[in-house]
């Protein structure tokens, strides 16, 4: 007697498939009638998953897991139809491939196969049937969805400010998630980062749509969607890869909604102009976490590492003195330590030489332009080239291509791979930007800066996002006595 495994799948675009009871059901009578045996540990569910990508299928996975094992429990798997195993015909014949190796054959109980030659034929023009079904739904629906952005319909869960009130209404406006938006988008142009605005709104007890904390991309996604100024995006995010990216703008559809707006267009307008110039501090504390507005930006010039606030104290005194945690830990040789008092009072001179000189500063650009989005794109496509050469070696080894069908795509993904890499290198080179205005615009900023850190009134954390505005990093060096200015500007 065999022993079988069932693999039922439903998916939540094909409204004429079976329900997983249904299949079930059918799957144990052929199983009874062909004197096959069927344990309960052996039956794998998938509920509204797709069939076009094997590696989104948990319990597909699990499954062939099962049958590669040395214990070898299965014989065969039993399906409703070919296409709840797969409906893209590449991996089909890679997975059903694996399991004739390990002698495991895939049976569809509604699509019996003649023998022989013939056989194989039709279960291939099954496989090419599902897939082009599935390709043409795609399609289809994704035109019908089109149209309906185009119309100015919301076709997802309203973001948080609005409401669902069903029967193809356009969303209302909720008061109190409205109140949230408002917040955001007045913190931002107070000068507050993504990082503040969403500890502040935690803290407040504050939560997102689906009721999570909010996050730094959950405060972008806020000002940058235009939803809130009446208008209605779709296709604005590539849902085909792991992490969600952007599209091409030309690809993205924003049509005039028929809700009300929250966000008037001056404020709008305000603060995309400032996002196009918005500089994320990367891999640097946010202000609010730090224990002064220098930290994270005070570095070590021996070793690099960021300068630590200790806090000492001496007969009653109170010493606050910022040194290189590396040396603290052993891992630097120069203590590189200064007084907090003595690094306030010097970054401030150092902003004012900088700042009367007018010239020769050390300058990074940071490229905030389309060209950045392009860029990790090409980073994206490179990792998954990596992947690609992975399956087709596991390919080769089990049996599935020839030496040559491997040599063949292993040239094709070289090819691909320095192409990329060539387009990365050309957007990676800094454009050469006209000195004499990027000089300007840095003493511009640098007098903006010295007016905040010079106000007493002004609090650490704003000290902190003006210095950062500008400032990529301070390298000082106890034995010099110095103190050298990164600068950086946007593109």
């Amino acid at each position: 007697m065999k022993t079988c495994a069932l693999y039922i799948r439903v998916s939540t675009d094909d409204q004429t498939e079976l329900s997983p009871d249904a299949q079930k059901r059918l799957l144990i009578d052929y199983a009874k009638k062909n004197d096959m045996l069927v344990l309960d540990e052996y039956i794998f569910l998938e509920n509204g998953i797709s069939g076009r990508t094997a590696e989104k299928r948990p319990q597909f996975q699990k499954m062939i897991g099962l049958c590669k094992s040395k214990e070898h429990p299965i014989d065969a798997v039993l399906v409703w139809k070919f296409s709840r195993f797969a409906r893209n015909q590449e991996e089909s014949i890679v997975y059903k491939s694996l399991l004739k190796r390990n002698n495991v054959e895939v049976v569809s109980v509604s699509e019996p196969l003649p023998e022989g030659m013939i056989g194989s034929l039709v279960e291939r023009i099954f496989e090419w049937m599902d897939e082009y079904y599935s390709i043409n739904l795609a399609v289809e629906v994704k035109r019908g969805m089109t149209e309906g952005a185009m119309r100015g319909n919301y076709q997802s869960i309203p973001p948080i400010g609005y409401k669902y009130v069903g029967q193809k209404q356009p969303p209302e406006v909720d008061e109190a998630g409205a109140e949230v938006v408002h917040t955001v988008f007045d913190m931002f142009l107070g000068g507050s980062t993504f990082t503040q605005i969403a500890r502040y709104l935690n803290d407040l007890g504050y939560r997102s749509q689906r009721n999570g904390k909010f996050e730094v991309r959950t405060v972008r996604y806020i000002l940058q969607n235009p939803f809130y100024i009446g208008k209605v995006r779709w296709n604005y995010c590539d849902k085909k890869t792991s992490k969600l990216r952007s599209n091409e703008s030309a690809e993205v559809i924003i049509a005039d909604g028929k809700h009300s707006p929250i966000i008037d267009i001056d404020t709008w307008n305000k603060v995309q102009e400032k996002l196009n110039t918005y500089i994320q501090p990367y891999k640097k504390r946010d202000t609010s976490a730090t224990k002064h507005w220098l930290s994270g930006v005070l570095v070590c010039s021996d070793c690099g590492r960021s300068l630590a606030l200790e806090t000492i104290k001496k007969k009653d005194k109170i010493y606050k003195t910022y040194k290189c945690w590396g040396y603290t830990k052993g891992m630097c040789s120069s203590i590189n330590s200064i007084t907090l008092d003595n690094a306030i009072a010097s970054v401030i001179d150092g902003l004012e030489m900088a700042l009367s000189s007018g010239r020769n500063y050390n300058v990074k650009i940071i490229k905030k332009s389309k060209d950045e989005s392009k860029l990790e794109n090409l980073k994206k496509m490179l990792s998954r080239i990596d992947s690609k050469e992975a399956k087709i070696k596991e390919a080769y080894l089990e049996g599935i291509d020839t030496i040559e069908e491997y040599k063949d795509n292993k040239m094709k993904l070289t090819k691909e791979r320095d192409e990329i890499t060539a387009q990365i290198t050309a957007l990676s080179q800094p454009a050469a930007a006209d000195q004499e205005n990027t000089d300007d615009k840095i003493s511009k900023m640098i007098s903006n800066v010295l007016l905040i850190l010079k106000n007493p009134d002004a609090s650490d954390i704003d000290k902190g996002n003006a210095l950062r505005s500008i400032v990529s990093r301070i390298v000082y060096s106890k034995e010099n006595n110095s103190f050298d200015f990164e600068f950086h500007v946007c593109e």
